[in-house]
């Protein structure tokens, strides 16, 4: 190992004793004199036995639904199409690839047999019973990428996940017809082996390391040691989940996204390198220089692609050679305070150079997040990398396509994606007509415009949006989400009423037709942050109690109730059915939470009129609600917490880890820098959490004294949050 370790400092330091690569930002022709601007990525051929492997782990009646599954053999991804033929004898397949079968047979088994596989659960009963006609056809085609992924997602949903929860997942994956899914799991095993090489300590690595429930940001630079680092037993274990997932991916045909160096370095590596210039990223959220303001390799220095290659080659070592398509985000939220366009575009070039040095066919993944920036400097990073070489996912298309913003990424393929939710918190919120508008005027117009992704910070909520989305982006012909919803809570359900196409009528006019808040004036009267809450549809009871907090709504009001009481009867017929028990929670949760609204501002008003026996009967009106609204819920912290200690490795280990989990969910940082962001409407939360706070709230307002915001949430901090959730 010495001898080795001495070998690559030495070349290294042969390479940057040459000269500084210079590079000039209009010389690009020059550089890739031969670029194809096409999009080609490779995948593993796609063969049937991959769309039996899936159905195998399937009740087995579904198989024997279909009598022929053919599957064309091809290289590259392409566009999706798949097609069902129904006789008497029984339904034939014919597919472009594994994943576009899978997702006519996911199809088939929604509209015939009333089933369905979502992220929740499934509503797959052991027997099927499929009503088709005697003959039928179906077809489907769908644009060349189908995208999975949010480096966020991978800490707000993912974090604890062992192989049982990968392997149902990626079965989703593929039943939804993805060809394309980020795959950033145990990486850090690899990079510590390169720093290690490097002359990186051990302490030094856990200086740059942060826990797993922190890993995301620390990926995209914002983060290092945040929540203790990590041991060498469990970044070993991660790379061994990583390697059964990517191994599955291939198998089906779904191209894993691995990562390549975007030149965050651990702040050792800059203390040791004196030779080497660097850049220095701002702060992030508050955050002090023990947990943030990294470090990154300035990109005119020859090591930075260097080290890209030797990380690409180390991966390749562990998978083979699985993937062209590599993701790296620079300057995510946390850009240098002094940051050139010059800087901008080296950082562009090196980052892409460096990849190809590692693989000759590197295509780049780059999410649009970053850009929050001049559009001169957009312009300028983009430009650096030859057409067909770069992805850019328009992250937040939904909302904010930045794709109109900056003239189609200035010529560069893109991916229309939908985000929809922040941080994993459970709130019913969506658009789906909206979705339909902007996807089809997206897809019509847009020529560089390769595909569609799912890019949500967290899953296990609103999946009728997602799902939507997907069927729209398999479909060529208009499709109605009225009629579609319908259909949705048929297979959802595996049953149809007249009461049950009332109550997701209702959804859909409610719920899923949100507008946005937008002020009316023609002048501002909010700040950043309440324009910010509204446009993500904060929920006043999950954040730190205040004074003047209301939840609005964009529909009256009577309809929560209306909903609640249509629901209460379903749920006599349907309770036993998994799906529908998550969205009856869903649905209560909403009738309680106004409830626990009302009440809140009652006492509040008992607090500025002086009354105590208002004070009182509202105070204990919301401490009886907060037991109801936490015995309603379906999920539960505990199921969190348990995940996270398993996890650990060594099982000494779980202490810490739980801490994280904790820590993640409701103060986001030792002193709550980015506190409530990733709430999450669990029970067991809510008991020990979000109803201690207002527990605490009214103890104060009934003393009669005069409220102080500040010293309130001091106080609040030391007596709920910080024993609750301390790192």
């Amino acid at each position: 190992i010495t001898i080795r370790r001495a070998i690559v400092i030495l070349g290294i330091l042969a390479i940057t004793a040459r000269a500084s690569d210079e590079y000039h930002p209009n010389d690009l022709r020059n550089h890739y004199p031969d670029a194809d601007s096409s999009l080609k990525i490779q995948t593993s051929h796609s063969i049937s036995k991959a769309v039996q492997n899936v159905l195998s782990r399937l009740p087995k009646w579904i198989s024997a639904e279909f009598t022929a599954i053919r599957v064309a053999r091809s290289s590259e991804i392409t566009e999706g199409h798949a097609s069902l033929i129904g006789s008497a004898s029984g339904v034939e397949v014919e597919a472009s690839s594994a994943v576009d079968a899978l997702y006519a047979i996911h199809s088939y088994l929604r509209e015939f047999c009333g089933t369905m596989v979502s992220w929740e659960g499934e509503n797959m009963p052991e027997i099927g019973k499929c009503q088709r006609p005697e003959e039928f056809e179906r077809s489907f085609k769908s644009p060349t990428v189908r995208f999975f992924g949010n480096s966020c997602t991978f800490s707000y949903s993912f974090a604890w996940w062992d192989w049982t929860q990968w392997e149902r997942f990626i079965d989703w994956l593929a039943l939804s017809g993805f060809n394309i899914a980020l795959a950033p799991v145990g990486q850090e095993a690899i990079w510590a082996d390169l720093w290690r090489e490097l002359g990186v300590s051990q302490k030094g690595l856990d200086d740059f390391f942060p826990g797993p429930a922190f890993l995301a940001w620390h990926r995209m630079g914002n983060v290092q040691a945040l929540g203790g680092s990590m041991t060498p037993e469990y970044l070993d274990s991660q790379l061994n989940l990583n390697k059964k997932i990517v191994r599955r991916m291939v198998e089906i045909g779904i191209v894993p996204v691995l990562p390549t160096f975007a030149g965050f370095v651990p702040q050792e590596f800059e203390r040791k390198r004196k030779d080497l210039r660097f850049l220095h990223n701002k702060c992030w959220n508050g955050l002090n220089e023990t947990y943030s303001c990294t470090s990154s390799l300035h990109p005119q220095e020859p090591l930075f692609k260097e080290i890209a290659k030797m990380f690409i080659e180390k991966q390749t070592e562990i998978y083979g050679h699985v993937t062209d398509v590599y993701s790296a985000d620079p300057f995510n939220e946390s850009p240098p305070e002094q940051l050139s366009e010059a800087d901008v575009a080296q950082m562009s070039h090196s980052i892409f150079k460096g990849c190809v040095m590692g693989n000759s066919r590197c295509v780049w993944l780059l999410q649009s997040w970053t850009f929050a920036w001049k559009k001169s400097a957009v312009k300028e990073f983009l430009t650096q990398v030859p057409k067909g070489r770069l992805i850019v996912l328009d992250l937040h298309a939904d909302k904010r396509p930045l794709y109109k913003e900056l003239d189609s990424f200035y010529g560069h393929y893109f991916v229309w994606c939908l985000l929809q939710n922040f941080g994993g918190n459970t709130q019913m919120r969506g658009n789906l007509d909206n979705l339909h508008k902007n996807y089809r005027s997206a897809i019509s117009t847009e020529d560089s415009m390769v595909g569609m992704g799912l890019t949500m910070e967290g899953i296990n909520q609103n999946y009728v949006v997602y799902q939507y989305f997907i069927d729209l982006s398999w479909s060529e012909q208009e499709l109605d989400p009225r009629t579609w919803i319908w259909s949705y809570a048929a297979a959802r359900y595996g049953s149809e009423s007249p009461l049950q196409t009332l109550a997701w009528n209702m959804l859909h006019s409610t719920f899923y037709s949100q507008v946005d808040f937008k002020n009316p004036l023609p002048f501002d009267f909010d700040d950043d942050e309440s324009n910010e809450h509204d446009e993500r549809r904060e929920i006043f009871l999950y954040l730190r109690p205040k004074f003047l907090q209301r939840i609005r709504y964009w529909f009256p009001e009577a309809m929560i109730e209306k909903l609640g009481t249509t629901f209460s009867l379903l749920n006599i017929t349907l309770g036993s059915n998994k799906l529908f028990r998550q969205d009856y929670a869903d649905v209560m949760r909403e009738v309680i939470q106004n409830k626990l609204s009302e009440r809140i501002q009652y006492a509040q008003n008992g607090y500025w009129l002086l009354d105590r026996e208002m004070m009182k009967k509202g105070c204990t009106d919301v401490e009886n609600l907060f037991i109801i609204l936490d015995q309603n819920e379906v999920h539960d912290l505990s199921e969190w917490i348990l995940m996270a200690r398993a996890a650990a490795r060594p099982k000494s280990e779980a202490d810490v880890f739980e801490r994280q989990a904790r820590n993640q969910l409701t103060l986001w940082g030792p002193n709550g820098e980015i506190s409530d962001y990733a709430r999450k409407e669990w029970g067991g939360l809510i008991r020990k959490f979000y109803a201690k706070r207002w527990a605490l709230f009214c103890d104060v307002i009934q003393t009669g004294n005069r409220f102080d915001q500040k010293k309130f949430e001091e106080q609040l901090m030391k007596e709920v949050e910080q024993p609750f959730a301390h790192l």
